[in-house]
């Protein structure tokens, strides 16, 4: 398709009907409820609004993508802490973690960016972390070039935090767990009001997480505190604000590297497993530290009964002191042969974003219309870009050896990185006929980057326009059916030529890039449960490391194929169901770096993943629930050369959650990987394919929930 022609018929028609709204914004609606205030005890596991932000808060089963939400319950009831514990019921999600320190992932095939792939209540955060989950109420996965939606991003998609807010009644609840390999934890979570006048609230949380002493695999220390408050100061005013610091560290395990095939010196083959749950091969001194600071403040501002005006700024910053210990290269016996550990003191990042929009309806002639048009803007700045290398003595993977912490050398200066993106957005949502409506939207994106290395010029990196439209058409036959088809473009940061590689260029920027998606889907409500089917094409070019040259490059095309299938709810009394499948095409071609790519499959990227989860009421033991989840991975390939595969898996987990109502009392049992399945959960991330993640074994949670 010619992209310039989409968004310029699509700039025209938004620039058209501009006028029209104005006039009909001003009529103003006395004495109108504008809130509503929920608790954290909605309909299990669906979701029934998400934050679209260009596209307005909507009904999901209205929005023409897909999405996927997991709620607080699930979180809760899966004794997940991270983000990639939660999205392993979306198997269009695939796991990208470079060992252990922090989760991320990949949405249909592609690798969120560090930067922008991860938002909180629409705004972006800060790098590098495992975002908490105590003061989350619910994760929201937007799929497909989502660059209308929240801007510079990822083609797969976007993750969006929702924070928890203050409920309509006032609670306490503490939570207390025990986990396998001395694993400690509590939470504490409150809502309440100030005073006898409901108007202002606030929801707190609080938690403490500790296992072992550093010399475990899985050892890990952290502290987090979270504040919200909302201020209803009039029928037509809301404000609302958020505070949470999180200070964690954590052992720092490697990818375990490829061994030499020892029937052809020439070929890797996969390593023998360790579960590094169980065995540290970094040091107990090599640890990744993060301390994370976001704030944030949202105002709502009814104009009428028709229209709202939105206003949102958050500040996310992360401090990291990072050590990756990594295994480059082991032999059969688990010896390893080629190791280091490469240390990055002291780096900051810091993000400052907003964004204000006026959302309402209005009418031209017979047509209906849901106007969104606001700006945004994204400032990031990044120092880091030193570091070094230190000697990691481990030995061997089944039997490493530690020692006392090395002094390190003098620290050299940091590489300063300011990232700038402005933007205008506009969308339409035109009703059609009394069952069926067209989406029309267009973002302009104005990017800048720059850097500035120690003793150097400050470069200029990126100075580039974009626009990123989307078109889509909706039939909805009935109130709980949507059938919808949907064509989308985005714009995305590029990759850092990575650390540790090897590529000559490692450390450096790549170039930003476009994106475009076509996608078709049928959603349907029935009851408490959602069903959703979706077929999508997305193409990219193809970031790499050039093993010619010896450079990170991008080149070619990268193009992804696949349906998905997805149920969420509950769809009988006793029975709730989060079920997700997906199969995917996935393809390089058009490479002229390295042709002889062309045809290969993407690494990391399964043609079959699926998952699901049973939650089922025991009716013959009252407040008795037991759970199960099923997750299949299917075979990967390890690197773009497709010269080995990954082996498909299934993970099995099994729990038990009982209510003792006369006490307000819930204990719950989790076993994850009840068979204690061997398997590699990831084969690393971007253009890093020296080695493997191996999954966690057999772990054992026992938790009790008591609410005041």
């Amino acid at each position: 398709m010619n992209r310039s022609l989409i968004s310029g018929s699509v700039c025209l028609y938004l620039a058209s009907i501009s006028q029209t709204f104005a006039a009909q914004a001003n009529e103003k609606t006395e004495n109108i409820e504008k809130i509503e205030v929920k608790g954290t005890r909605a309909p299990l596991y669906d979701a029934r609004d998400v934050n679209a932000a260009a596209l307005g808060i909507k009904d999901p089963l209205s929005l023409p993508l897909s999405i996927q939400s997991f709620s607080e319950e699930l979180i809760v009831n899966q004794r997940a802490r991270t983000l990639g514990d939660i999205l392993s019921n979306d198997a269009s999600v695939q796991n990208t973690a470079i060992g252990n320190v922090f989760d991320f992932v990949s949405l249909r095939g592609f690798q969120l960016d560090w930067t922008n792939g991860l938002r909180r209540d629409g705004l972006a955060l800060a790098p590098f972390q495992d975002v908490p989950l105590e003061n989350i109420q619910r994760i929201d996965v937007l799929k497909g070039p989502s660059s209308l939606i929240s801007g510079f991003n990822n083609p797969g998609g976007t993750v969006n935090y929702v924070t928890k807010r203050p409920t309509l009644e006032d609670f306490v609840e503490v939570s207390a767990e025990l986990r396998s390999r001395d694993g400690k934890y509590i939470h504490l979570d409150t809502s309440g009001k100030f005073s006898a006048d409901p108007a202002l609230a606030y929801r707190f949380n609080a938690a403490v997480e500790d296992t072992g002493d550093f010399s475990g695999g899985d050892d890990l220390e952290r502290y987090f505190i979270s504040g919200a408050i909302d201020w209803q100061a009039s029928d037509d005013f809301l404000l609302r604000f958020d505070l949470d610091y999180q200070d964690k560290s954590v052992v720092s395990q490697p990818l375990i590297g490829l061994a030499t095939s020892p029937d052809d010196a020439s070929k890797k083959v996969l390593p023998p497993y360790v579960d590094t749950s169980d065995v540290l091969l970094g040091q107990p001194w090599a640890r990744y530290e993060t301390k994370t600071l976001n704030i944030a403040l949202r105002a709502d501002y009814w104009l009428s009964e028709n229209w709202q005006w939105v206003t949102q700024v958050a500040h996310a910053g992360n401090d990291r002191f990072t050590i990756f210990p990594d295994i480059y290269e082991v032999n059969a016996e688990g010896d390893v042969l080629a190791a280091n550990i490469l240390v990055t003191p002291d780096e900051t990042y810091r993000t400052l974003s907003g964004h204000s929009f006026l959302s309402g309806t209005f009418a031209t002639g017979e047509f209906e219309h849901e106007l969104v048009a606001g700006l945004s803007l994204r400032d990031y700045e990044s120092n880091d870009g030193r570091w070094f290398d230190l000697e990691n003595p481990v030995s061997n993977i089944f039997n490493p050896v530690h020692t006392a912490k090395p002094d390190y050398p003098e620290y050299s200066q940091t590489t300063r990185t300011n990232t700038t993106e402005s933007s205008l957005f506009i969308t339409d949502k035109i009703s059609l006929t009394e069952n069926s409506y067209a989406t029309l939207g267009l973002r302009h994106i104005r990017y800048k980057k720059q850097q500035r290395a120690p003793q150097e010029q400050q470069l200029t990196l990126d100075d580039e326009s974009f626009n990123t439209p989307i078109l889509a058409v909706n039939y909805t036959p009935n109130d709980d059916m949507a059938i919808y088809v949907s064509y989308s473009e985005g714009a995305g940061e590029g990759s850092v030529a990575v650390i540790g590689s090897g590529a000559i260029n490692e450390g450096k920027s790549l170039g930003a890039q476009e994106s475009e998606q076509l996608e078709a889907g049928i959603k349907y409500r029935a009851g408490n449960a959602t069903y959703t089917l979706a077929v999508f094409e997305i193409e990219k070019m193809l970031e790499y490391h050039n093993k010619i040259t010896n450079y990170f490059v991008q080149d070619g095309v990268q193009s992804h194929q696949g349906i998905e299938l997805n149920v969420n709810g509950e769809v009988s009394d006793d029975l709730s169901i989060v079920a997700s499948f997906t199969a995917m095409d996935a393809e390089i071609g058009e490479l002229a770096g390295e042709a002889s790519l062309n045809g290969n499959r993407p690494a990391n990227v399964p043609r079959i993943q699926a998952n699901v989860f049973f939650d089922y009421r025991v009716p013959i033991v009252a407040g008795l629930n037991a759970n199960l989840g099923v997750f299949y991975v299917g075979k990967r390939q390890q690197n773009v050369q497709n010269t080995l595969s990954i082996p498909s898996y299934t993970r099995v987990d099994l729990g038990l959650r009982y209510k003792v109502t006369p006490i307000n009392t819930t204990l719950r049992l989790k076993v994850e990987n009840l068979f204690a399945e061997e398997y590699w959960l990831s084969a690393g991330a971007k253009g890093i394919d020296w080695g493997v993640t191996p999954g966690r074994g057999r772990t054992v949670a026992l938790s009790a929930s008591v609410s005041f």
